[in-house]
């Protein structure tokens, strides 16, 4: 141990003359709370061991919530010790911690209940104060998790020094920063940790909540393959990994490791050729030496710990191991598992799901795609669309949610099924489009016809078709509400009509429209024109950032509104009802007319993202590109002039493509935010700004290619890490899909 404790101090010191030293690995930890364990001479030789930074319930603690503190013991050179302007760098703790270093409390972010608030996203930059350090030293971390995943989740973890923090952090190169791979059939859910190498979050349906009280079980904490050497197990940390991920175009995860003289690959997937919650899982190793090798399959959770057995069946220089779970809900929820350890349910069922992708994906249109590994992207987006769309029976079918699990974000909302519809009209999937189409037009709207604020009336106003902000699983609208009420968003009115304008167009299905015009022009473009008000413009509502009561008039909003009036007078003129045709060309006008009186700010040569905020720091809005994309002469000062302004006011400081949401200091618009990029490169390509355009694609492209080809919901504004929720389905994938053809 005195051996071991010398070369770590040596590697540590050998670090610290580079700038920095490093603090990731292994740590101790202990669930609860008390005083007595951030002291430096503190007994903590029964903790436990976690592997820092992961959250917690990657390791043994699925579905803790509460307190728990962290240890680590480091030793430095004398010459480390006397450094003055030392950082320590936590990364990001999910929610809230109180930092302790040989006992001395050196900081602490977010608040602790009762007035709890959360940080989770919050990087730690804590100065160590002059005389603190010493030859032997412990980091004591207190951590509170209110809900979901807690812990030490994300590095960067090192001390340096104070001239090194923005070189060290401020980093533009594409690189892996996620390593949770999803896969579903859009009826089961599950994710792939790359890094801890399991399996997690078994969910027998893909959206959150059914309804108001029903929400998705999680069926097992964990499941993970086990690796024998006679009767020793070899930890498949071990190993080398050699590539991980999709297969191509396809929902199955893939990840080949190698031993000395053998390759594992394992394989998971939730077969899209059965209509149940399933999950198969397929591993194989092969070499000339595996007489020794045996695998085993174990799985964790509530109410099943299972162990597979040791199982060696070989055929060859081959051996392999296949395990079925399902979920059965009826009369009593559980899973139940098959196993086999013969050749044909693995391979027959791998080959006969790689064939089901295969016959999927042969009505796919794929335009000319000149940016590197963006035909690969372009078809595993297509694929992350398909697992996301339900296909469960009605009244849930058709719903595409906006993100997959476990990233929280797993609900269907109007703006991100879209942008879903939108992109699979355009690869030609157009079941999928309609039944997406067909699960709004049968959903159950209403709750916000009338809703007081302030003794002010907030709602619609009259009956309406489409959610104002999102759906529980069971079609029935929903909105998510804080203390500053509920999000009502109208911009899913203009995006459904558009929608609908292009699947129409499309498909020439005019029996489709003829039955359910009634409802598109009474209770969705009607409604629109209703929502028009003295400005000229759509009135205030939450807008594309889920701002809550009272609102603002959003460029955004009245850009989406304006889209789905011109779609709902060319609907109504296919349909010959004139009137109405006349009426919504006029009413699309009249926002045009005002969007550029009321919204253009002359002395900045921009359009302002909101009627309320004056000054340009304020209302600078990346959103406002939707005005650009649908309204404005794509050769005009407007147009022009705004995307200049984005350049000056959004672009980001340390990435040298993309672009914020707004210009102010909350930390979720200071991210890089991905979905408006993609729409940026649209508005790029209107005023034939091909080569920026194609270089924010590349960005976003190679970032992607690096992380299993999903894109997420946010870039981290310091080192471009992804953030948010991943992956994000209309908002991303949809959005990227979407890039390559005209809107």
């Amino acid at each position: 141990m005195k051996f071991i404790k010398t070369i770590l101090a040596s590697l540590l010191l050998l670090s610290a003359l580079y700038g920095e030293i490093p603090l990731k690995g292994k740590w101790l930890f202990k669930l609860g709370d008390d005083s007595t364990w951030l002291k430096i001479g503190y007994n903590d030789s029964s903790w436990y061991s976690i592997k820092v930074p992961s959250f917690w319930e990657d390791q043994d603690y699925e579905g803790y919530d509460g307190y728990a503190w962290y240890r680590y013991h480091f030793s430095l050179d004398s010459s480390v010790i006397g450094q003055d302007s030392l950082i320590l760098v936590l990364g990001r703790i999910d929610d809230v911690d109180e930092t302790f270093l040989n006992g001395e409390k050196i900081g602490a972010t977010g608040a602790f209940p009762p007035n709890y608030s959360t940080a989770w996203n919050t990087n730690r930059f804590y100065s160590i104060p002059n005389g603190i350090l010493q030859t032997h030293n412990v980091l004591a971390i207190k951590v509170y998790d209110e809900s979901f995943e807690g812990g030490i989740y994300k590095g960067p973890l090192k001390i340096i020094t104070e001239s090194e923090t923005e070189k060290s952090y401020i980093k533009e190169v594409p690189r892996r920063s996620y390593y949770q791979i999803p896969f579903t059939n859009g009826i089961a859910a599950a994710n792939y940790d790359v890094n801890n190498l399991k399996f997690a979050h078994f969910y027998p349906h893909i959206y959150q909540k059914y309804d108001d009280q029903t929400e998705t079980p999680l069926l097992i904490n964990y499941a993970r393959t086990v690796l024998f050497s006679d009767d020793e197990e070899i930890p498949l940390s071990g190993l080398s990994s050699k590539k991980a991920g999709f297969v191509e175009g396809t929902g199955i995860i893939k990840h080949e490791l190698e031993g000395e003289n053998f390759k594992l690959t394992q394989y998971a997937f939730c077969p899209f050729t059965v209509d149940k919650p399933m999950w198969i899982f397929f591993v194989v190793i092969e070499g000339d030496d595996i007489d020794g090798l045996s695998l085993n399959f174990e799985i964790i959770g509530k109410d099943i710990n299972v162990n597979v057995g040791k199982w060696a069946y070989q055929k060859g220089n081959r051996k392999w191991l296949t395990v079925f779970l399902y979920y059965d809900k009826s009369p009593n929820s559980y899973v139940f598992l098959r196993k086999f350890k013969n050749r044909h349910p693995g391979f027959s069922a791998l080959i006969e799901e790689v064939n089901w992708w295969r016959d999927w994906h042969e009505c796919t249109l794929i335009p000319d795609i000149t940016v590197p590994n963006g035909r690969r992207l372009y078809l595993q987006s297509l694929a992350i669309l398909k697992m996301g769309q339900c296909r469960e029976e009605f009244p849930t079918r058709g719903q595409i949610i906006a993100s997959l699990p476990p990233s929280g974000y797993n609900m269907s909302r109007v703006r991100d099924q879209a942008h879903s519809i939108n992109a699979l009209l355009y690869t030609g999937h157009i079941e999928e489009a309609l039944a997406a189409l067909q699960f709004i037009m049968n959903s159950r709207n209403g709750q916000y016809k009338h809703f007081m604020w302030y003794g002010e009336d907030h709602g619609i106003g009259q009956d309406y078709a489409v959610s104002v902000s999102q759906y529980f699983g069971n079609g029935v609208e929903n909105s998510y509400r804080n203390e500053n009420g509920p999000n009502i968003e109208i911009d899913g009115f203009g995006l459904t009509l558009w929608n609908l304008r292009h699947y129409i167009e499309v498909t020439e299905d005019l029996k489709f429209l003829e039955y359910y015009w009634p409802k598109i022009s009474r209770q969705i473009a009607d409604v629109l024109v209703t929502l028009v008000d003295e400005t000229g413009l759509i009135r205030s509502d939450s807008g594309p950032y889920r701002r809550h009561l009272p609102g603002k008039h959003y460029t955004y909003t009245s850009a989406c509104a304006y889209r789905g009036l011109v779609d709902a007078s060319w609907l109504a003129r296919l349909i010959d009802d004139e009137d109405r045709a006349d009426r919504y060309e006029d009413f699309a006008n009249k926002i045009r007319i005002n969007v550029e009186k009321n919204l253009f700010d002359p002395e900045e040569n921009t359009l302002k993202g909101n009627l309320e905020d004056r000054d340009v720091e304020s209302y600078m809005d990346i959103s406002s590109v939707e005005a650009l994309n649908w309204i404005f002469n794509p050769q005009d000062k407007v147009s022009k002039g705004t995307l200049a302004a984005f350049d000056k006011y959004l672009c980001m400081k340390n990435s040298p493509r993309g672009y914020r949401r707004i210009a102010n200091e909350d930390w979720y618009d200071r991210q890089e935010c991905v979905f408006f990029n993609l729409r940026v490169i649209s508005a790029l390509k209107k005023v034939t700004n091909f080569n920026k355009a194609y270089r924010l694609r590349s960005w976003i492209n190679d970032q992607a290619t690096q992380n299993f080809n999903l894109i997420p919901e946010l870039y981290d504004e310091y080192n471009t890490d992804y953030q948010g929720a991943v992956p994000m389905c209309g908002l991303g994938a949809g959005a990227y899909i979407s890039t390559f053809w005209k809107d």
